[in-house]
């Protein structure tokens, strides 16, 4: 009797689990087919589990997503451009059609010959610069000490020089660096002549020439009178407040600028003949600096205060813008020479004269007869020494102009 109770409970178990089973699958079956689910469905997930976003993928999307940014930053400022272009095209036609203004007007360093119906300059023969070779060397040979002179002509473009090259001492030919710094300077914007300087104590040089190492400490003046006092009176307390006030090194740099090699500035201040004929052609050049700047400091270097050397001998009306120079045996003048009449630089001549190793009445007597040989064998036969600055005894005296 057990064993047919337990065989029907066997029976009666796998009978069941068939009924579950085939439940089991028509449900799988409905919902297949679009029947109602007892559980939803799990969610798919928006990338496939076997693929992951790299590093490399993400830097990709950054970038772009930053040009994309910068092309829309871009375009204000193209429009930007753009409309400032089109405001210029619409102004040129407007402004072309203005009259020219001058920006530079043209200084009149001498006034011109009176009236409109003036006579037009007569043609200069041609000089011969072997003549004034010979000239100078039979002058040089004439008078005791020795010479280092040098001539240029503007008008032939010929130089002649005599022992050119020598090195001698500056003495105050070593202003005019100190000149040509300032204007330069001024001309370049980096200062004004109506800058104002004091003296100070270092300052004062009481010895030589000049006035200023009267005043007392602390006196002030433009930069303009300072320069006036360094040329018109060669006031050596002015030339050491312009050393002071420009640098020594930066004067010192703008002669190497321009070729002058051979000038020592202001100690040893040395220098030679052919260097200070630099200098003059830079301040006479008005592109160095400007027409009126170049215009002042030829005014500043005529009628000065020592008119016994280069001047001397020549005829009235004939304008020199120059410096002279004094130092134990050493004596010298450089200029230009503008002759009677002439209101051009195409007519005017440069000369430097320094004597060394002679007497101050000596060396005076030695430039004037160079500057009276040059002035006529450049401007012809017909020039002569009449009515010529003092008379031949006051020419020919030593008298003194010691810096």
């Amino acid at each position: 009797m057990q064993g047919e109770g337990a065989l029907e409970q066997e029976k009666r178990v796998r009978y069941l689990y068939q009924v579950d089973k085939q439940v089991a699958s028509a449900t799988v079956r409905r919902g297949a087919s679009g029947g109602s689910q007892i559980y939803a469905p799990a969610p798919k997930p928006r990338t496939p589990p076997e693929t992951e976003i790299g590093f490399q993928d993400l830097r990709r999307r950054e970038q772009s997503r930053k040009a994309r940014r910068r092309r829309y930053r871009r375009r204000p400022k193209a429009f930007l451009v753009l409309a400032l272009l089109l405001m210029g095209l619409a102004l040129l036609p407007p402004l072309l059609q203005r009259e020219p203004v001058s920006r530079v007007r043209l200084p009149t360093v001498w006034p011109p010959a009176a009236g409109p119906l003036a006579a037009a300059p007569q043609p200069v023969a041609p000089v011969d610069i072997g003549d004034l070779q010979t000239g100078l060397e039979r002058v040089v040979a004439s008078h005791p000490g020795t010479y280092g002179v040098v001539v240029f002509d503007p008008s032939s473009g010929k130089t002649v020089a005599l022992d050119a090259d020598r090195t001698f001492a500056a003495a105050s030919l070593g202003k005019l660096p100190a000149l040509m710094t300032l204007y330069r300077a001024t001309a370049h914007g980096e200062l004004s002549l109506e800058d104002q300087i004091s003296v100070l104590p270092s300052d004062v040089q009481a010895y030589g020439t000049g006035v200023l190492y009267k005043q007392p400490v602390g006196y002030t003046m433009t930069l303009r009178e300072c320069a006036y006092h360094l040329i018109k009176e060669s006031d050596n307390t002015a030339w050491k407040m312009f050393t002071r006030y420009l640098g020594s090194e930066n004067i010192q740099a703008e002669l190497y600028r321009i070729g002058a090699y051979s000038t020592g500035y202001w100690i040893p201040n040395t220098t030679t003949p052919s260097d200070v004929m630099l200098m003059l052609k830079k301040i006479a050049d008005p592109s160095y600096t400007s027409p009126d700047l170049s215009a002042e400091m030829l005014d500043l270097m005529t009628n000065t205060d020592f008119e016994d050397r280069l001047p001397q001998p020549l005829p009235e009306g004939t304008r020199v813008a120059h410096k002279i120079g004094s130092y134990e045996t050493t004596f010298s003048d450089a200029g230009v020479v503008f002759p009677e009449s002439s209101h051009s630089m195409r007519d005017a001549y440069f000369i430097v004269v320094i004597a060394e190793g002679t007497s101050e009445g000596a060396a005076r007597y030695a430039i004037q007869d160079m500057s009276l040989t040059t002035y006529q064998l450049l401007n012809g036969p017909g020039a002569s020494s009449e009515g010529a600055r003092g008379d031949e005894d006051s020419v020919r005296s030593p008298k003194s102009s010691r810096e």
